[in-house]
C-alpha cells in the first residue's frame, strides 16, 4: 500500500480534550483524553480529510497496518457495527470495543484494556478502498501512536467454491471455548487442535455425519493455556497425539482408547521458568522437530513417545532481531524452518546432535516466515513457501541443492494483500493452503513461475458479529486423504470441516 505522509512517532502520554466534529445527533461525548475519543488525536499528523468518509458504510471487518516508524509494524483487525441511528459498537485489539463511532469525517473504535491500557483505532481519511488513520497503543505510563492503513475485507467476488464441495461441517454444542486452528487424520478419526479447550477427538467414520468421542483438556486454563498443534504418531501398538503447548511443550495424549484419552509426558525445554512454548512441531522417521519460540529448534527420539529422549536442538546464528522458529517441514535429512522475521533456513539434521545450516532464503520483502512445504514438480525441488501477515502470500522457492537456482524464488501467487495465507500442504505439483478468510485454495505448480488456481471453497461468511477479533480467522489447519480425496478443514470458528474434491 502506498504511504503519502510522514509515519506518525511514538510519543508520550498527553492528556487531550476538545470537542467533537459535527456529525449526527447522536454524537459521541469526548472522554478525559488517552485516545479515547476521535478528538484526542493530532488530525493533522494523521493524514485526516473532513468529509473523507462521506457515502461510505461503516459497517464491517477491517484489517489494517499499522506502522510505528522505528522499523516495527504490526498487523490488526477491527469490526464496526451499526446497532442504531447514530449507535454503533464493534470489536478492536482482539475484543468488544468499549466505545465505538462512525459519521462523515471518522471511524473510531477504542478498547479500554486491564492495567490502564487501551488500543485505539481512527480510520478518517480514504481513497477508493484504501483507508488511512492512527492508531494508540497505549500503557498505564504512555502511548505510541502509528500510522495506519487498511481496507474492508469483503468475501472475494467469485463463487462460493469450485471443484470442491461440503460434506459436512462439525462444532460439537459440548466444546468449550477457543477456536479451532489444527487437525490430523488417521483412519475414520480426527484430532483438533483448540485454543483453550484442548483435544477433541472425532468419528468421521460416517464424514456426513460427524460425532465427537474424546476430549483431552488443557491442564492449565487459568494461565490461558492454548493447544495450538496436533501431530500423531504409532508406537509399540499404541497410538498417540503430540500437542503443541503454549506453557508445557509438547503434550503426549495417548489416544489408543479415542474415548478416554491419557497424558502419559510433556517434553520441551523450558525457559527461565516460564516453561516451554511449543509452536507447531513435525514428526518424520520417528523424531519429533520441535518449534520452541524460546529455544528454536529442537529434536526428540519418539522410540517410546511415552519417554521421549533429546537429540539435540539449533538456533540460527545472526537472526534479526526478534525473530523465533514458527513453523517447519521435515523430509530425510533436511529441516525447513519458517523464522519470523527471519525467512527461511534449510538445515542438515542427518545428525540430530549438532545440525548445520545448509542456507537461507531471505531478503524477499515480507519475512514472517510461517509455513512451508516441500515437493518435488519436473525434477527440482521445490519449496511451497508462506509468510503470515499483510501482503503475505505463496512463494514458491528452489530448495534444489547443488543447482544454479538453489535458495531463488520462481514464482509466487496470492489473492490480495489483506489477507494472509496459512498453513500449506503439496501433494506433486498440487498446493493446499489454509488461507484465513479466503478459505481453502488449491493451487497447481505444474509450472512454477505460472502458478494457477484451480479449486478453492470459502469457509468465511464476510461480515459476521462472531468475527472480527483478529486478522488471523477463518481456515487456519488442513489436512489430506489423497486415497479417498478428503481435505479437512481447522476452521476458527466453525470447527471441523470436511470438504471433498
Amino acid at each position: 500500500m502506498s504511504r503519502t505522509r510522514p509515519l506518525l512517532a511514538a510519543v508520550a502520554l498527553i492528556t487531550a480534550c476538545g470537542d467533537n466534529l459535527d456529525g449526527g445527533p447522536g454524537l459521541l461525548p469526548d472522554g478525559p483524553g488517552r485516545y479515547d475519543s476521535p478528538a484526542d488525536f493530532d488530525r493533522v499528523a494523521a493524514g485526516c480529510v473532513r468529509g473523507a468518509l462521506a457515502g461510505f458504510d461503516p459497517e464491517g471487518i477491517y484489517h489494517f497496518q499499522v506502522d510505528y516508524g522505528d522499523g516495527f509494524v504490526g498487523t490488526g483487525a477491527a469490526r464496526l457495527d451499526q446497532l442504531g441511528s447514530w449507535q454503533f459498537g464493534g470489536a478492536v485489539a482482539g475484543g468488544d470495543a468499549t466505545r465505538a463511532w462512525a459519521d462523515d469525517h471518522d471511524l473510531f473504535l477504542y478498547r479500554e484494556l486491564d492495567e490502564g491500557r487501551s488500543r485505539s483505532l481512527l480510520i478518517c481519511d480514504r481513497t477508493d478502498a484504501e483507508l488511512r488513520g492512527a492508531y494508540a497503543y497505549c500503557t498505564e505510563e504512555e502511548c505510541f501512536l502509528a500510522e495506519v492503513t487498511g481496507t474492508r475485507v469483503e468475501r472475494m467476488r467469485e463463487a462460493a467454491a469450485s471443484e470442491l464441495t461440503l460434506i459436512a461441517e462439525h462444532a460439537d454444542a459440548s466444546w468449550g471455548p477457543g477456536i479451532t486452528v489444527n487437525v490430523r487424520v488417521d483412519g475414520d478419526l480426527a484430532y483438533l487442535a483448540r485454543y483453550q479447550d484442548g483435544l477433541r477427538i472425532v468419528d468421521i467414520s460416517t464424514p456426513t455425519a460427524p460425532v465427537d468421542v474424546g476430549h483431552g483438556p488443557c491442564e492449565h486454563p487459568a494461565d490461558n493455556e492454548i493447544y495450538n498443534d496436533v501431530k500423531l504418531v504409532a508406537s509399540g501398538g499404541r497410538r498417540y497425539a503430540l500437542i503443541g503447548s503454549n506453557r508445557v511443550g509438547v503434550v503426549v495424549w495417548d489416544v489408543t482408547a479415542p474415548a478416554v484419552p491419557v497424558i502419559v509426558a510433556h517434553f520441551g525445554t523450558a525457559d527461565l521458568g516460564e516453561g516451554a512454548n511449543v509452536h507447531t512441531l513435525f514428526v518424520d522417521g520417528g523424531r519429533a522437530y520441535l518449534a520452541n519460540l524460546r529455544s528454536g529448534l529442537e529434536i526428540w527420539d519418539l522410540g517410546n513417545p511415552a519417554q521421549p529422549v533429546k537429540l539435540g536442538g539449533f538456533g540460527l546464528r545472526g537472526a534479526p532481531e526478534g525473530a523465533f522458529l514458527h513453523d517447519l517441514y521435515v523430509e530425510g535429512a533436511r529441516a525447513y524452518l519458517n523464522y519470523w522475521n527471519g525467512g527461511m533456513a534449510i538445515v542438515d539434521v542427518s545428525v540430530p546432535a549438532t545440525p548445520r545450516l545448509v542456507g537461507t532464503f531471505v531478503g524477499y520483502g515480507e519475512e514472517s516466515s510461517h509455513s512451508s512445504w516441500v515437493t518435488t514438480v519436473g525434477g527440482r525441488r521445490i519449496a511451497a513457501h508462506g509468510d503470515e501477515q499483510w501482503g503475505s502470500h505463496l512463494r514458491l522457492v528452489d530448495v534444489t541443492e547443488g543447482s544454479g537456482g538453489f535458495l531463488s524464488q520462481v514464482g509466487e501467487w496470492e489473492t490480495r494483500p489483506e489477507v494472509s495465507a496459512h498453513n500449506i500442504m503439496a501433494v506433486g505439483s498440487e498446493i493446499f493452503i489454509a488461507h484465513y478468510q479466503d478459505g481453502v485454495r488449491i493451487v497447481d505448480i505444474v509450472d512454477p513461475a505460472a502458478p494457477r488456481t484451480t479449486a478453492w471453497f470459502n469457509t468465511w461468511p464476510g461480515y459476521d458479529r462472531r468475527y472480527g477479533h483478529s486478522f488471523f480467522e477463518g481456515a487456519v489447519g488442513i489436512d489430506l486423504d489423497p486415497s479417498r480425496g478428503r481435505i479437512y478443514v481447522a476452521d476458527s470458528h466453525r470447527g471441523l470441516l470436511i470438504l471433498a474434491r
